[in-house]
């Protein structure tokens, strides 16, 4: 009997030791599984930033000045009809390179047409005149054939305007001149709110407004524009 129950600890005591290795195996094997998990959690995953946007590029820009230089650039819309000589519509094209055509249409107040300007131009790149020196760059000047359709900038404006083709701050600006002074809009008093729409090669590129005031308005306006200065 006593050998019989030796024989009986003996096995219960191998079972345990079977089941405990079992155990530790089983637990052992199950940490690559739970440490695959621990990697595939979102929160263990490396974001990588998205890059920022680079700055919109900048469109067309408008300004209007009683002298014939960039240097009077304001927001001034208002100007006196009385006493206006010439209205100089300046058109900047920030980034805009090689030749174009720009279209300055010039609106009255009740929305008809009033005139409509034509200018070549070519930014970085030789003239359109065929007598121009070669060193002369960004200049306008018209084509051949078609000079009726494109007035030559540099005869026309010859005593105060070189060219049409300026800068702005920075950027190329092309420059049309609206004549005021003994025109039908004086004789005709056709003050009021004008519209202006711009065409770069014959596409809508810009629209703008200004006023040509009576007198007495337009003293108080530019008094107001020179107390903002």
């Amino acid at each position: 009997m006593g050998r019989i129950r030796l024989a009986v600890l003996f096995c219960a005591s191998v079972g345990l030791l079977l089941c405990v290795s079992q155990e530790a195996a089983a637990q052992s094997s199950n940490q690559p599984v739970k440490a695959n998990e621990a990697k595939s959690d979102p929160s263990f995953v490396t974001r990588v930033p998205m890059p920022r946007p680079g700055p919109a590029a900048r469109g067309p820009e408008i300004f209007y000045c009683e002298t014939p230089d960039t240097s009077c650039r304001t927001t001034q819309d208002t100007f006196p009809i009385a006493d206006l000589r010439d209205l100089f519509v300046f058109v900047v094209w920030p980034g805009v390179s090689g030749q174009h055509i720009q279209t300055v249409q010039f609106l009255l107040p009740d929305g008809s047409i009033y005139s409509s300007q034509k200018t070549q131009f070519a930014i970085g790149g030789p003239v359109f005149s065929a007598n121009a020196a070669p060193s002369a760059q960004n200049l306008v000047a018209p084509p051949p054939p078609a000079p009726h359709l494109i007035a030559d900038a540099n005869k026309v404006h010859s005593e105060g305007i070189p060219s049409l083709l300026m800068k702005s701050r920075g950027d190329s600006a092309v420059l049309t001149v609206l004549p005021v002074a003994g025109t039908y809009i004086t004789q005709r008093n056709l003050s009021g709110r004008w519209q202006v729409r711009v065409l770069l090669d014959d596409r809508l590129a810009l629209a703008s407004e200004f006023t040509l005031a009576p007198r007495a308005a337009a003293t108080s306006a530019k008094a107001e524009v020179d107390a903002e200065r």
